[in-house]
């Protein structure tokens, strides 16, 4: 399935990549033979993405829009939105409803580096991107049961594995339609005083209109110092073997 309107949620601070971070702006951190920002433009292109919005924030967000300009050599349309205060995943989506419109649209997290691109199903309603983690308490998760999303739940302190359920991290690329700025007008900040993306999720899964797809290859982050050595160390070697 392929979608041709997009978003990069590219705020945030970056103090986990400090002291970096007091020079660059996080998602201009060089990660191999790229900046991090280059991997979530790669992803939306694969899923056939022409028009892009880019939402700004934190310390040096010029050098995004020094980079990416009008996003013509990148073989995009860029434009851009600021967040100033950064109050979660689902607040900077919604900044972006008049680039939007009534399109379809895919959202990817600026330091979410997918290692091949994303197949979406062609199905109505949004998507999400699981994969199996190994540490699923950083993440939210997903539970399925009987090949449906039985349970949605941010950063959970105990895994259910009740009745066979499997759990899988939810990654940061989303897939939604035009309903998801209807949920959020209803939407309410979550104790940590942010707009949960997994509670827009949870929405469109008690109305039977979410849907999972699952990661292919490698994914991870890219916002700390530990993720950044391993993901340059994982992109060296997978060259390495090529080129043998």
């Amino acid at each position: 399935m392929k979608v041709s309107h997009g978003i990069i949620l590219a705020g945030g601070f970056g103090t986990r990549l400090a002291p970096l971070t007091d020079l660059f702006n996080k998602h201009m951190v060089p990660l191999y033979n790229k900046f991090i920002i280059d991997y979530p433009i790669q992803t939306l292109k694969s899923i056939g993405v022409e028009h892009l919005t880019v939402v700004l924030g934190g310390a040096h967000y010029s050098q995004v829009v020094s980079y990416l300009e009008d996003g013509s050599k990148h073989g995009l349309s860029i434009n851009y939105v600021y967040q100033g205060k950064p109050m979660g995943i689902s607040q900077g989506i919604n900044l972006c409803k008049n680039s939007i419109g009534n399109n379809k649209f895919a959202v990817v997290l600026g330091d979410n580096v997918f290692e091949k691109g994303i197949s979406f199903k062609d199905c109505d309603g949004s998507q999400i991107v699981l994969s199996n983690h190994h540490n699923l308490n950083r993440f939210g998760v997903a539970s399925i049961f009987d090949n449906k999303i039985d349970k949605i739940e941010e950063k959970p302190k105990e895994i259910d594995f009740s009745n066979g359920r499997q759990n899988y991290a939810i990654t940061g690329c989303y897939l939604f339609d035009s309903k998801f700025f209807e949920y959020f007008k209803d939407l309410k900040p979550s104790a940590r005083g942010e707009y949960e993306i997994t509670d827009i999720i949870k929405n469109y899964n008690e109305d039977n209109k979410l849907n999972f797809t699952f990661v292919d290859g490698l994914w991870s982050d890219a916002g700390t110092h530990e993720s950044v050595n391993f993901l340059n160390n994982f992109f060296y070697y997978k060259d390495r073997k090529t080129s043998i």
